[in-house]
């Protein structure tokens, strides 16, 4: 991925779909099909510290050890990005991260913000504790200033056919965003190239975009049972064939009865598809990306995507 050293598959493993926000899989079921992905191919995997996935990865990586790890964290100062490296060690079982990237940056004053992070970071990878700093991103105008510090290796930016779920503009916005990020020599992948479930009803041209994409090192998948491992390793073989059996699982997002309309949810969503009318939390699904952060941050346990 660019200049960054790193060597990945074009497919990632996007652990966010078996983590507690989504399906909630206890880790041997996580590891089971982290295992799956490993023995058909894939070396690539990414988490995070909001996810909860650390005890999935671990027990993977015991019979898949070479998968190299990308996680991020909400992290602003040396305290903060300390704190989450070394969670990130204990978590997975490693002295060693291949990419730890800030979480959903969003401008250059964010990043500017951060730069503190960024900077510990960049000396943990000279310590030869990380192999790469990164930050992920909806906003095309964070790829843009991403360029201006040196230390960003690599970025992981949502983009997709649609363009479904791009904070600050079009589709095209952010491929020429990403065009210049490469020529800063930084690596891409992707997130949500089904946009988080917008497109599964035309999965296989969306994800032919994707995989055909000059602009992509990798694309990052969630990936919920051995079928669609086993139809995605497909597709980026180039057999789309086993796509048509996936289109039946939309997925949503529920709000339990116990709703108690707080607001927190919403005040969480950067999408922007939660209100509150009546008391209760609910879900605009045409701008929703089924991401589950939502989930997190509700204090009662009442939503989740399913």
């Amino acid at each position: 991925m660019g200049r960054s050293g790193l060597k990945v598959s074009r497919l990632c493993f996007g652990t966010l779909t078996m983590s507690p926000l989504q399906r909630g899989m206890t880790p041997e079921e996580g590891a089971a099909l982290l295992i799956h992905a490993y023995e058909r191919g894939v070396r690539f995997l990414d988490t995070a510290d909001l996810y909860g996935t650390y005890p999935h990865i671990r027990l993977a990586l015991k019979d898949a050890p070479d998968y190299v790890v990308s996680t991020k964290a909400y992290v602003w100062d040396e305290a903060t990005a300390a704190a989450a490296l070394e969670r990130a060690f204990r978590g997975i079982g490693r002295d060693y991260i291949d990419l730890f990237m800030l979480h959903e940056q969003e401008s250059l004053y964010t990043l500017r913000g951060h730069e503190e992070a960024l900077k510990y970071l960049r000396r943990q990878k000279e310590l030869g504790h990380i192999g790469a700093v990164g930050v992920s991103t909806h906003f095309s105008g964070c790829v843009r200033a991403a360029t201006r510090f040196p230390m960003i290796e690599v970025i992981h930016p949502l983009i997709n056919r649609a363009g479904i779920g791009i904070q600050d503009g079009t589709r095209e916005d952010m491929e020429d965003a990403i065009r210049m990020a490469r020529d800063f020599g930084i690596g891409i992948f992707a997130m949500k190239p089904l946009g988080g479930g917008h497109l599964i009803s035309d999965n296989a041209a969306a994800l032919r975009y994707a995989i055909e994409s000059p602009l992509l090192d990798s694309v990052a998948m969630g990936m919920q049972t051995f079928a669609e491992i086993d139809a995605n390793v497909a597709a980026f073989e180039g057999d789309f064939s086993k796509m048509e059996r996936l289109k039946d699982r939309p997925r949503k997002i529920m709000v339990h009865d116990w709703c108690e309309g707080c607001g927190r949810c919403a005040e969480r969503c950067r999408q922007k598809a939660i209100a509150v009318v009546d008391g209760r939390a609910v879900v605009d699904a045409s701008k929703c990306v089924f991401c589950g952060y939502c989930a997190r941050a509700c204090p009662q346990f009442c939503i989740k995507v399913v």
